[in-house]
């Protein structure tokens, strides 16, 4: 038999960089300032490139300067294609790489920040039109500013004269810190039957603190992703919307902090047997201003009504448990009785149990005559109720 060596088993090494973060364009574009313009060129000078040495800077005029290509763009279905009108010469054993797309987009820099993407700091982002009418592919870019190397990012695929979000550094200027919590508040009560049913407010609410540890005013779109079923209340109106996410903008003075609270509710119906409400949960509903005065003493007549009642049935219980007793100790005397002759000492002890035997008759029947008593009670305590009842109808 051959020898098999044991092969060592390789596992995936962990990774030691986060995955790129993303965002999605706002279902509005707004009007954007323009980063740089080709005829006099700005102080803080952007740009996207393929790839850049980083021994040197790199200029978006060197880029802008690279002999464009007449290309096209077709959709096809799902899909698309580039059709390059341009001939291209690639000598034998060689390689080239020509633009597709050269052009200048408006654009400006924001910093966002999504938690649940990247937690504690928020994402310099370039915002820009794809207005150059072709269809962008999702790949790496590098991004410069002022010809020095910025950081890298991610393009989206954008189709022609869509939005692009291009997030390439973390903001470590910036630090957010994120609180939530929620409640209950009754907004409204009323009284159908037997029953009371509270509207309630249910509410949940996030705070984020935005710290700005540098020398420069910032703001920070914040992106809260939206709850189904919940409305915003008490709370500034979002700059932009996605179809996850609400984006809320945070002006944050330098050296200084700031607090968004995003609150948001939806309504609620809960219902409740009156009879099971408390004396304190009424006077809480009065002090509220959810009951008037005189619906309040209404209902508390109710409660003492039904109040009585239940008093009236635990004593109902209670006299059949003491009738069951009753019945048991009957039937213990009449069995030593059989057993007893009439005369001389067993005669009389017979005659003792006679006697208890008819005592226990008559607190049976004070038993009957106080049972039926309180079920007339409980019928005329029940159409007070009803009465009652009908009043607050």
């Amino acid at each position: 038999t051959p020898h098999t060596p044991e092969r060592p088993v390789v596992g995936e090494e962990d990774r030691v960089a986060a995955g790129p973060v993303e965002f999605r364009a706002p279902a509005g574009v707004r009007a954007m300032k323009a980063m740089r313009a080709p005829e006099a060129p700005a102080a803080a000078e952007m740009a996207f490139a393929a790839a850049a040495p980083m021994g040197r800077a790199v200029s978006a005029d060197a880029l802008a300067q690279a002999t464009p290509l007449a290309v096209s763009s077709q959709d096809l279905g799902e899909l698309f294609e580039y059709v390059i009108q341009t001939p291209i010469s690639v000598g034998r054993g060689q390689s080239a790489m020509a633009p597709v797309v050269s052009a200048w987009l408006a654009a400006r820099k924001e910093l966002l920040y999504n938690g649940s993407k990247l937690a504690r700091h928020p994402v310099a982002t370039l915002r820009m039109s794809n207005n150059t009418g072709l269809t962008l592919e999702r790949g790496p870019a590098v991004v410069l500013d002022n010809g020095a190397y910025a950081g890298e990012a991610v393009l989206p695929f954008t189709a022609a004269g869509g939005e692009l979000a291009v997030p390439y550094a973390v903001e470590l200027g910036a630090r957010v810190s994120e609180e939530s919590g929620a409640r209950r508040e009754v907004a409204a009560l009323r009284i159908t039957g037997h029953y009371a049913s509270y509207d309630e407010w249910d509410i949940r609410w996030r705070d984020y603190r935005v710290n700005n540890s540098t020398g420069q005013p910032m703001t920070v779109l914040v992106e809260h992703r939206r709850t189904a079923l919940y409305d915003l209340f008490d709370t500034a109106d979002p700059v932009e919307q996605t179809p996850d996410f609400l984006r809320f903008a945070v002006e944050t003075p330098a050296h200084g902090e700031t607090t968004l609270r995003v609150s948001e509710r939806r309504l609620v119906v809960r219902r409740e047997e009156i009879r099971r409400l408390s004396s304190a949960a009424l006077q809480g509903n009065l002090k509220s201003g959810l009951l008037d005065a005189k619906t309040y003493n209404r209902l508390a007549s109710l409660l003492d009504l039904w109040s009585q009642i239940a008093g009236h049935e635990k004593r109902l219980a209670e006299i059949e448990k003491e009738r069951g007793k009753v019945y048991t100790a009957q039937e213990q005397v009449r069995s030593n009785m059989q057993a007893l002759s009439t005369e001389g000492k067993e005669g009389a002890l017979r005659a003792g149990y006679v006697d208890k035997l008819a005592a226990s008759e008559e607190q049976l029947a004070s038993l009957a005559t106080e049972e039926k008593q309180r079920q007339a009670d409980i019928e005329r305590l029940n159409r007070e109720v009803d009465a009652g009842l009908a009043g607050l109808m």
